[in-house]
């Protein structure tokens, strides 16, 4: 595959494999623009290695053990699957490219399993999402979902998985088991993520142009609560859920606002100003940070979760798209 064998470029401050020890002390940025993964040290703040990528990146997550970080790569060729298509891994304590992986057309956001057996990725100009075994590197299968899929999440205990698609204003649900979808509901205009509470009870899905986040029972798919967010003119793009459950954190791209939610009550109850057009976001393991892409401020912004504001802002590559903490 033209993927693999493309040459990496590194630039090297210091390994990354000294910070494999601690929970949460590596976080990924794919820079779609640039098309490189910037690694930050989280107790530094520092860029410690960019990786260059063959094609743009977009969607980005650390495997359960947290050896390797994956990554979505499509090149510009729409509805048609290339060797520039598919989802990489990248060994940490390297910083290579170790393995790629076929998932379809144009993937943009993809999850792993709790167990690290398999991914599930959204093609977004497939209409489909696919099933994929890590271990064989080989596609399982290939399912119909909705129209230009994007979001991807997995139940915590790995039983479901969720797809959202934005123009036909849906969420396909796909049983793991059977390799099939079991189930289609809507939602508000243009569902762009999702993200589950650590028990597994409720989703929270962001739609973008409907400028709200919809807190959907994970078991019966009825929506409790829909939330403005914004004046509903903020574009929420990213969505994540504190380990404890307490909170519910959305990046508005279009109003450079961390809204925070409290899950109890399903009410905004704090807005933080970052970057501009924040759509990426993660939470450390411990719920003390929160990391913001900021995709045209090409930066990263830090924020942290127990005084509501921004501590850091890290400069990282041309047009910031995701982000993930190591686990």
């Amino acid at each position: 595959m033209r993927i693999l064998v493309c040459l990496t470029q590194i630039l090297l401050l210091a390994p990354a494999s000294n910070l494999l020890a601690q929970r949460g002390a590596l976080i990924a940025v794919s820079n779609e623009a640039s098309h490189t993964i910037s690694l930050v040290d989280a107790a530094s703040l520092r860029v410690t290695r960019t990786i260059a990528m063959p094609q743009r990146p977009r969607g980005i997550a650390f495997s359960p053990d947290g050896k390797r970080i994956f990554v979505a790569l499509s090149d510009p060729q729409k509805r048609i699957q290339t060797s520039g298509d598919g989802i990489v891994s990248i060994d940490v304590a390297s910083g290579r490219i170790d393995a790629m992986f076929p998932v379809g057309s144009d993937p943009e956001r993809f999850a792993i399993t709790p167990d690290g057996r398999r991914l599930y990725a959204a093609n977004e100009d497939g209409s489909s999402a696919s099933a994929t075994d890590i271990a064989t590197r080989k596609m399982l299968k290939s399912l119909i979902v909705g129209i230009e899929p994007e979001g991807v999440a997995v139940t915590p205990d790995g039983r479901w998985v969720w797809v959202t698609a934005e123009t036909s204003n849906s969420v396909s649900v796909i049983d793991t088991r059977a390799n099939k979808v079991v189930a289609n509901f809507l939602v508000d205009v243009r569902p762009r993520s999702v993200a589950f509470s650590p028990d597994g009870k409720r989703a929270y899905v962001t739609a973008e142009i409907g400028g709200s986040l919809s807190v959907v029972d994970a078991m019966t798919h009825a929506i409790l609560r829909v939330i403005p967010l914004e004046g509903r003119q903020g574009k929420p793009v990213g969505v994540v859920v504190s380990p404890d459950a307490k909170w519910v954190y959305v990046a508005n791209g279009n109003a450079g606002i961390v809204s925070v939610i409290d899950a109890d009550r399903n009410t905004v109850v704090g807005r933080i100003p970052v970057g501009r057009r924040p759509w990426g976001i993660a939470v450390s393991p411990d719920g003390q940070r929160v990391y913001t892409a900021d995709g045209l401020s090409d930066t990263m912004s830090v924020i942290d979760t127990r005084t509501r504001k921004v501590i850091g802002t890290v400069k990282v590559g041309h047009q910031p798209w995701g982000v993930a903490v190591a686990p």
